[in-house]
């Protein structure tokens, strides 16, 4: 189904967009065939396919919203307890290098001089290369999160004409960190604020190179912080001191992928339940248990929240019965009968009704026209809190973006009308004054909690801060059998903690055997295993 989606969306990207002007390039001989597709598709294809692969039921869905514990599966939940599907971990190694592809060929087609005077067609050269830079680092990032260290520097080299690399080397993850470090700062050196960006195609920022270039810098941030373990935090305040730096500032500086709803252009999990009539998730109970602000008794483990109602809550999910205001998640980690005979009872919500999408039963991350997050001021917040010491001022700024963010979306997607708006807006100034003091564990558990729909960064800042604590690891009690007994989480692979990394693709041992090898065995103490920490991680 996916790739019948991607074909049809490039189709209509073709028709669409054959160019930001009519005399972008020549036509072949075939009238209805563009003979070279322009930057601006490249851009919406790559921008379009990197929010459906990483934010769909399987790479999405079936793994990093698993691990950062926001949802547990209903059905089949053998991912919940960290047994992987080959098959999904092949087919996304490919599809996410395929879609940075695109990005990577934009940058060569501004850079080539044969090519970047036609290209200057579609905006100022610099401008499209940074753009494309920016969301180049911000995908392989994540990729190098996921497996560690990956082919980067020879990575998109198979079919070039002068030295074509088929089998491209494995780099060392510190290296690509430095050179995303690089290639983000020189990214962000060469935007021209004043200069045309994309004339079209730029579904982010519409061209808008400022906005970008507070893009750029936050994501570099992003990287600096990731490492603080390693160098103390040493890049990251060298950044923030940086002359005239400037970071995200407002929501209004989010960037987000907006579909555009109907058929192919549907958000990706409004897909997963209704095109593809799946119904497979659901919320889960530790996730949920920090939004209603109560403790996890069963462990012992204190919500930092506790007593609080958070207002995303009635946003993240929904209550048991409409209008009912009683809000359950399914305990994580459970066998397929256990959490089958669990939601059997109907006590965890469904969000897959008769028809399609209904903001009654299904939150706004369902919606067909659901914005997926590439990076949002909310997180600048937390991160400026954490170099300036836990800072209470970035702290409260961080949850006040993220509460009216969500708030927003609701309004907009939802039709929310402004008595609801009202109403959140008075839980949110609650909440806040009753608010903890900024500190390590209420700053990053807050962070965790805006990061709902960026699971992937929600499992790397727990790898980097082992924060928030009420996540279940294996061996802890999930629930309670029907005679008092407790019922343990147990990993369906041999592992004591949250998964530290991904296990490499079994097909890159195949079509890059040699290099994969030699990476698998070099990639850290213990090798290639879910258990073998990154750099990066804590200690």
């Amino acid at each position: 189904m996916k790739t019948i989606i991607r074909i049809s969306f490039g189709l209509f990207l073709v028709l669409f967009m054959i160019g930001c002007t009519k005399n972008f390039d020549k036509i072949n001989e075939n009238p209805n065939l563009p003979a070279e597709v322009t930057t601006p598709t490249l851009l919406t294809a790559s921008m379009k396919g990197l929010c459906d692969d990483i934010y769909d039921e399987w790479w999405g869905g079936r793994q990093s919203m698993l691990y950062a514990q926001y949802w547990v599966q209903r059905n089949y939940p053998s991912e919940d307890r960290y047994a992987i599907r080959q098959n999904v971990n092949n087919q996304y190694w490919r599809q996410i290098y395929h879609d940075v592809k695109y990005l990577v060929k934009i940058i060569s087609l501004n850079t080539d001089p044969a090519t970047k005077a036609t290209a200057a067609l579609c905006g100022d050269n610099n401008n499209q290369i940074a753009v494309a830079t920016i969301l180049k680092v911000w995908a392989m990032q994540m990729m190098a999160d996921t497996w560690g260290d990956i082919p980067y520097s020879e990575a998109f080299k198979g079919d070039d004409p002068t030295n074509p690399i088929p089998s491209p080397k494995y780099d060392k993850l510190k290296d690509i960190y430095a050179t995303f470090q690089k290639e983000l700062k020189d990214a962000v050196d060469m935007i021209d604020v004043h200069g045309v960006g994309f004339t079209s195609g730029d579904v982010i920022f519409g061209g808008d190179m400022a906005r970008w270039k507070k893009f750029g810098n936050s994501l570099r941030l992003r990287v600096a912080m990731r490492m603080s373990n390693f160098d103390h935090q040493v890049a990251a305040q060298a950044l923030v001191a940086e002359e005239g730096i400037e970071f995200m500032t407002s929501n209004g500086d989010n960037a987000a992928f907006e579909y555009v709803g109907g058929g192919a252009t549907n958000s990706p999990l409004y897909d997963a339940w209704w095109t593809s009539a799946r119904n497979d998730f659901t919320v889960a109970k530790p996730f949920i248990n920090i939004l209603k602000g109560v403790n996890d008794t069963l462990n012992g483990k204190t919500n930092p929240f506790f007593g609080l109602i958070d207002p995303r809550l009635q946003i993240y999910t929904r209550d048991r019965a409409a209008g009912s205001g009683k809000y359950f998640g399914i305990p994580y980690g459970m066998t397929e009968g256990q959490t089958q005979a669990y939601w059997a009872k109907k006590i965890a919500p469904s969000y897959y009704g008769n028809a399609a999408y209904d903001p009654t039963y299904a939150p706004v991350i369902l919606n067909p026209k659901f914005s997926p997050v590439y990076m949002e001021y909310a997180e600048v917040e937390f991160m400026l809190s954490e170099l300036n010491n836990w800072d209470q001022t970035h702290y409260v700024n961080g949850v006040t973006a993220s509460i009216d963010y969500w708030r927003d979306l609701s309004v907009k997607f939802e039709g929310r009308d402004a008595a609801w708006a009202a109403d959140i807006d008075a839980a949110r100034d609650a909440y806040l004054a009753a608010l903890p003091a900024a500190n390590e564990e209420t700053v990053l558990t807050q962070k965790y909690l805006a990061f709902f729909n960026q699971a992937y960064q929600a499992w790397a800042e727990y790898r980097r801060t082992l924060q928030p604590k009420m996540l279940l690891l294996p061996g802890e009690n999930t629930s309670v059998n029907a005679d008092g007994s407790m019922i343990t989480f147990i990993p369906l692979v041999t592992i004591t903690t949250i998964p530290w990394r991904m296990t490499y693709p079994q097909q890159e041992f195949t079509v890059n055997g040699t290099n994969a090898t030699a990476a698998a065995a070099a990639v850290g103490v213990g090798g290639d295993q879910m258990t073998t920490k990154l750099f990066w991680e804590v200690k």
